[in-house]
This record gives structure tokens, C-alpha cells and sequence, in this order.
């Protein structure tokens, strides 16, 4: 790293200026420093930081972190710039990194292009320029919550990961001499580790000692059978059999595993609670939310992350839950494309579902893969796609929630907060000057929902001649706002329909009657008197259309609709027949007369 500031937190956190170190308080102050690190350039909610670094959040956490984000913002000063690296936005905090300057980033930098590499000379170069950018264990030295720690863990088996392959690149290039004394060492260190016995017996035979390398087998069976009572895996016993037999044993470099995640959009703004949750230790979560509110966008960045302690592949698979003109995928064939990712021939899956997902099962139980199963339909479709036993973990995405899957961590997403929408809106047009006033009008108006603030943003970059105030002024009409959103979204309003063909007869002719509510809240007993149903039946269709994200719960028994739902419905509500809009909105004011009478 060329830069005069470095930060560091593979190892003890650091801070350096210049080659000498700054100041940064003691154990859970860097511990603070070391959670906005690892997100370096985005913002950490004062929330999320508090998950992150204590383990019970005592009633003085929130005056201490205050304090240590005070002292952190003097030390982060850098001379000669304009301000510090570490800023306090409306919704979070976030330390400014440059390229170069953070040791994560190099080593990540590094690590990827060595996993990339074609030839073993390449990946060895990158993979010990990554290795090398550790100074001791991730984050040594900070007083952490259990979510930071685990944090750390991933970085630790990444690093221990790679150290695997610079091992394997190295053998490949014939330094099998030279590694002896550290196989050994690491052998020694974890008796049970087949990878590095498969390692040490490859460098033992390749020195022409054969013998060696036998009884390396024999003392690592036998650690293994008396601690697990398990037989060795495949690998090392096939390598065994190939040294008994004398044959030529070559060095196995990992197969390039399956990597099928999409990229993640950028730029990506805020979700920092939720993406600690994602990559904290919940093996499956199931991420819901209404249409366009961002659940594949966080699916995706926190695959991305965990790919790269999952290295035996990222698969994703579209579960088409509410794929227009498609119907949902049927277990059995999603199982069928999940065992293919894993190279298991055609003729090896069976045809039901049960005997496929017990495959499945069996397929991933040594493995470590990260699946995205995006757009869920129901709980009986997902069930058979979960792996038992193993560490491989599943993010699904769907409308509503599948309380029906008893083992995984439910996520609700929501809209944005308004200073994270207001970036996204900055960082997509790329206005970054316009009012703070108008941009705000702007996200007011699309309701904080990320696929329509990029649209927004989108139909404003595209118009290099419009203002933010002219936009806000063509987005202000009700009757139009999904017309102008739609030409940079038009998955915008086929999701709003998809989701409202998806009701039921009852649910959807509520749904329709919202549109006609003259409030903003929506409680039962005015909903009753619209569709002129009891107050128990409009309670349940409120709360269906809960369920199905079409509409929110602010209070029990007080709903609101979302603004753009708002636009939908009372779009659809003018083609309603006309007698019966007469008649509704009869009911609705005379029950309104009857309450203020």
C-alpha cells in the first residue's frame, strides 16, 4: 500500500499516518473502528453498531458509543485534509477508505485474482500477497459482540482457506521440499486435518519418500477413527491407494466450483443490520417483503460475501413465485438443477421428489455452498431444497413470509430510512448537488422503495436538461406517478398486478375498495362500511393484505397503504362499476357521519 494512510484489520486494528500509528482508545473503542472498517465507505447505523460490538447491550451503550465515535472522529482526522474520515450522517456512520488503504481490501483484491488464476505461478504470486497482509487474527485486539466475532471467524477460515491453495500452488510448482517442515507443523497442530495429510503425503512421495508418506496415512486414520470413529474421506484414500500401487500422484488443484450468483446492483445503500444478520450464523433466512423493495439486491451482496467462505460453490436458483405467465418452479425440478450445479450426472437423480432431495442432502453434507433461492412461492416448495446436516447456508427471497419453514431466521424487509434513500437517489443520478429539500420530496414520493428511487433516479439521469424540482413535479400527480416510474421500471407495476392476482376473490375486492378511502389510515371498522362486510371480516382482509405485502400495520388495528400501492389502487378503483363505487363510498361517509355524530 503507497497510501500515507493505512488501516488495518487483519490483525490488531490499526491506524497509521505517515508509517506512525494513531491513537485509538482502548479495547471496545477500536472494536467500534473495526466494525465501520469492515464496511468500510457505508454507513453502520448507531443500531447495528451496538449488535456488532456488545454482547448484552447494557442502558449506558448508547452514551459510550457516542463518546467513542467523538474520540474516533479526532483521531481519524488526517493532517492536511479537510475533514475527518469518520463522518455521522442522519442514519449511520461511515469511515472514508481510499484505494489502497485498507489492508481487508488488498487482501480480498488479492485472494480473488488468485482463485481466478489459470496457472499455478499466478495463484501462488496472488495468493501469498494475500496471506501476507495479516499481522495476527482478525481484529486481535478489540472487545467484541458476538456478531463482530463472527465476522472475524469468516475471515479467519477465508484466510485458512487460502492458505489451502498457496499450499496446493506451490506443490503444483514443485516446492514440495521446501513445505516439508511446515506440513508437518500443521499436521501436528490438527491431527484430523485430511487436506493438509493428503498435502504432506504428496510433498513425502515426491521426495522419494513413499514409506513416509504411508505412515502419515496410517497415524491419520487412526486419529480419526478413535476421535469420530469416521473411515478417511475420498481423497485421502484414494491418494493411499495410488502410493501403496506406486502410481504417479500429481497434485489436485480445487476444481473451479459453481459460481452462478448475479452480480449485486450497485451502488448499494444502508441495510447494515441486515446484512449482519445474513452473515452472522443463521443457516437458512428467508428475506420477505412487498414487490421492489430491494430483497434480491440484499440476497445477493450477502452471497457475495459468504461465497468466499462457501468454497465449494454459490448456486441461484429462481423459484418464480410470482414470475408473470410462468408458474412456480416445481420442487422436484429445482432439486434436479441444484444436483446438476453440483455435477452430478443426469442419469444419477432420481425422478421423485423425496429421493431427490435426499440426494441433495447427501451431496452437500461435505460441502460448503451458498445457495439464493429468489422468489419463493410457498413453504412446501423451499422444504425439500434445504440441506440437513453440514454448513452450507440458504438465503431465500419471497413476497410474503413462509412460516411454514420452522428452522429459518425470518426477515422482513422494509422501505429505506430517508437519508439512505436520499443516497441512493444521489449515487444513481449522479446529482449529487440538487436541494436536499427536493431530493427528499422525491423519495417521499416514491415511499422510500429502492426500485422505484433508482427509477426515479434513472428517469432523471436520462434527462440531462430536467431539475429535481421539475421531477418532483411530474412525480407529485398521483394519477401519473406510476406512468412516469414505469418507463425506467416497468417491473414496477406488473409486480403491484402480480401481487393483487395473486389475492383472492374477497382480498382483491378489498384491495380495490382502498382505492376510494379517503384517510390516509385505514382501520376496520371504515374498511367494513367500504366493502360493506362486519368488522371482523375487514380485520381478517386487512390483515391478509399484511400478509401479502400490499399493505402496512403502523398500530394494531391502523393500516396504511404505501404510496405507490396507493397510485395502484385508486387507478383501480376509477374502473371500478359504478354503481358499486356509488355505494361504497355511501357507506364510507355515512359511517363517518355515524362517528361524528
Amino acid at each position: 500500500m503507497t497510501s500515507q494512510v493505512e488501516f488495518r484489520v487483519l490483525g490488531p486494528v490499526e491506524m497509521r499516518v505517515a508509517g506512525r500509528p494513531a491513537t485509538l482508545g482502548g479495547p471496545r473503542q477500536r472494536a467500534v473502528l473495526g466494525a465501520l472498517l469492515l464496511h468500510a465507505n457505508a454507513e453502520v447505523g448507531s443500531r447495528a453498531l451496538l449488535r456488532l460490538v456488545w454482547t448484552d447491550t447494557p442502558s449506558s451503550a448508547g452514551s459510550n458509543l457516542r463518546t467513542y465515535l467523538t474520540r474516533l472522529r479526532r483521531a481519524l482526522h488526517v493532517p492536511g485534509e479537510p475533514a475527518s474520515r469518520l463522518r455521522t450522517g442522519a442514519d449511520g456512520h461511515v469511515v472514508t477508505v481510499l484505494p489502497g488503504e485498507l489492508d481487508l481490501a488488498e487482501f480480498t483484491e488479492h485472494a480473488s485474482a488468485g482463485e481466478r488464476a489459470a496457472d499455478a505461478d499466478t495463484a501462488s504470486t496472488h495468493l501469498a500477497r494475500a496471506l501476507a497482509m495479516w499481522r495476527g487474527p482478525a481484529l486481535a485486539d478489540v472487545a467484541a459482540g458476538p456478531l463482530l466475532d463472527a465476522e472475524a471467524t469468516r475471515l479467519e477460515a477465508r484466510r485458512e482457506y487460502l492458505h489451502e491453495r498457496l499450499l496446493r500452488a506451490r506443490l503444483a510448482l514443485g516446492e514440495h521440499a521446501e513445505l516439508l517442515p511446515e506440513l508437518r507443523a500443521l499436521l501436528a497442530h490438527d491431527p484430523l486435518a485430511e487436506d493438509r495429510a493428503v498435502l504432506l503425503m504428496l510433498a513425502l512421495y515426491r521426495c522419494g519418500r513413499r514409506a513416509e508418506a504411508l505412515e502419515v496415512y496410517r497415524r491419520t486414520r487412526t486419529a480419526l477413527v478413535d476421535t469420530t470413529g469416521l473411515e478417511p474421506g475420498l481423497e485421502l484414500r484414494e491418494l493411499h491407494l495410488r502410493l501403496l500401487g506406486d502410481e504417479p500422484a500429481t497434485v489436485v488443484m480445487p476444481a473451479a466450483s459453481p459460481a452462478q450468483l448475479p452480480s449485486a446492483p450497485a451502488p448499494f445503500i444502508g441495510r447494515t443490520t441486515e446484512l449482519a444478520e445474513l452473515t452472522s450464523d443463521h443457516r437458512v433466512v428467508v428475506i420477505d417483503g412487498m414487490a421492489g423493495v430491494g430483497k434480491t439486491a440484499l440476497a445477493m451482496h450477502a452471497a457475495h460475501r459468504l461465497a468466499a467462505d462457501h468454497p465449494d460453490g454459490a448456486l441461484f436458483l429462481d423459484l418464480h413465485g410470482s414470475t408473470p405467465e410462468t408458474p412456480p418452479l416445481p420442487a422436484a425440478e429445482a432439486l434436479a438443477r441444484l444436483l446438476a450445479s453440483l455435477d452430478v450426472p443426469a442419469a444419477a437423480i432420481p425422478l421423485g421428489t423425496e429421493a431427490r432431495a435426499a440426494l441433495w442432502r447427501s451431496t452437500v453434507a461435505c460441502r460448503r455452498v451458498v445457495v439464493v433461492l429468489d422468489d419463493a412461492h410457498r413453504a412446501d416448495q423451499v422444504l425439500p431444497l434445504l440441506p440437513g446436516a453440514g454448513t452450507s447456508r440458504v438465503l431465500v427471497t419471497c413476497r410474503r413470509g413462509l412460516p411454514g419453514l420452522g428452522q429459518a431466521f425470518p426477515l422482513s424487509l422494509d422501505v429505506l430510512p430517508q437519508h439512505d434513500a436520499a443516497n441512493l437517489f444521489a449515487a444513481v443520478s449522479n446529482r449529487t448537488d440538487e436541494p436536499g429539500t427536493q431530493v427528499a420530496a422525491v423519495v417521499g414520493l416514491c415511499g422510500g422503495l429502492p426500485l422505484a428511487v433508482r427509477a426515479a433516479a434513472d428517469r432523471l439521469r436520462d434527462r440531462p436538461t430536467w431539475t429535481v424540482e421539475h421531477l418532483v413535479r411530474r412525480l407529485a400527480d398521483e394519477r401519473t406517478l406510476l406512468a412516469e416510474l414505469a418507463s425506467m421500471a416497468p417491473a414496477l407495476a406488473t409486480a403491484l398486478a402480480v401481487s393483487r392476482t395473486a389475492l383472492g376473490d374477497d382480498q382483491r375486492r378489498m384491495l380495490d375498495l382502498l382505492g376510494l378511502h379517503l384517510g390516509t389510515d385505514v382501520r376496520p371498522p371504515s374498511a367494513a362500511a367500504l366493502a360493506e362486510v362486519s368488522v371482523p371480516m375487514a380485520d381478517r382482509l386487512l390483515e391478509d393484505l399484511v400478509d401479502a405485502r400490499l399493505l402496512r400495520q403502523t398500530a394494531p388495528g391502523r393500516y396504511r397503504l404505501h404510496p405507490l400501492v396507493r397510485a395502484y389502487v385508486r387507478g383501480n378503483a376509477r374502473g371500478l362499476d359504478r354503481p358499486l363505487m356509488r355505494r361504497a363510498l355511501h357507506s364510507l361517509l355515512d359511517h363517518y357521519l355515524a362517528q361524528a355524530g
